[in-house]
């Protein structure tokens, strides 16, 4: 009788995981969108293309890579699940987590920009899911 249910419990789990990392990507997402108004504001507009090489190579925005990093390992299949990929997610996302920068620089965006306010939300919905 178990067995039936747990073809549910997965699909359960894979949607929950699904709108969990689609929150993840909408966060990483507004956060790249307010890093690139700040960017520009100082050393003036950059194309798509100037942009997106500015974001991989310039040190400034080193600090994304714990997110980024975090929604690659969703996608492989050894990436941590239930209890352990939300106690992972919330340390990062928690604006008292570590004193690392990502946590001063999100912090900063959470008082500032309502786009990372409102993907940081869905983010903690998809883990009360």
């Amino acid at each position: 009788m178990q067995a039936a249910f747990r073809p549910a419990i997965q699909t359960m789990e894979s949607a929950s995981l699904q709108a969990l990392r689609l929150g993840l990507i909408e966060l990483h997402r507004a956060l790249v969108e307010a890093e690139r108004r700040d960017h520009e504001k100082s050393l003036g507009r950059l194309s798509d293309g100037e942009f997106l090489d500015a974001l991989i190579k310039d040190p400034a925005f080193a600090w994304l890579a714990p997110l980024t990093a975090l929604i690659v390992r969703l996608d492989e299949k050894e990436s941590p699940r239930g209890e352990e990929l939300a106690r992972v997610v919330r340390s990062l996302v928690s604006p008292k987590g570590p004193t690392i920068e990502f946590h001063r620089r999100y912090a900063e965006f959470l008082q500032r920009d309502p786009n990372v306010v409102v993907a940081h939300g869905a983010v903690m919905r998809a883990l009360r899911a």
